[in-house]
């Protein structure tokens, strides 16, 4: 299935896309609000800008998906001039219980509320991410970059944070 397809699906009615082989599926600024993604493999995806507000990615494989801005990225040299906004991923109160996000890009992206129980956020980058709020009961931040993220300390007191760049984080606690 293509991005295109998929969102003429979801446009149409459809909404659950749980358990589907969609490894490297792009789907840049696509509006998914309330899709379900339950175990879908969206390994290598393309979410950069999409809006999953309230979306259901309980164990889906996110292994290497961009969901923001890669602010090493080539194709980017001047990415202060570059509005960040565009870029980044709204996963707000999306429950990502279990999901696999190991070495995903998650710059500057939305997780606010977002339940991430025992997700798998090996090696990924989270700079200047919102987690406020998010449910990180035994997430494995393990070698993650967390270098400005918005997130309570008591919250990240129950993460796996191993070897995790927490340089700068921002807590109102």
């Amino acid at each position: 299935m293509t991005g295109l397809e998929l969102i003429a699906a979801f446009h149409a009615g459809r909404t659950d896309f749980s358990g589907e082989e969609l490894q490297g599926i792009k789907l840049r600024g696509a509006h998914l609000n309330g899709i379900n993604f339950n175990h879908a493999d969206l390994r290598d995806s393309d979410l950069c800008g999409a809006s999953l507000f309230r979306a259901s990615l309980r164990g889906a494989m996110l292994n290497r998906a961009h969901l923001g801005l890669d602010h090493n990225s080539a194709s980017d040299p001047n990415i202060d001039e570059i509005d960040l906004e565009m870029g980044n991923v709204d996963l707000a109160q999306a429950d990502l219980t279990g999901a696999f996000l190991n070495n995903a890009h998650l710059f500057r992206v939305n997780l606010r509320e977002a339940i991430l129980d025992h997700a798998d956020l090996r090696g990924a980058m989270l700079r200047q991410a919102d987690l406020w709020g998010a449910d990180l009961h035994e997430a494995n931040f393990g070698s993650a970059d967390l270098t400005e993220a918005r997130v309570s300390m008591d919250a990240i007191k129950v993460a796996n944070t191993t070897n995790a760049i927490l340089k700068d984080l921002h807590s109102d606690d």
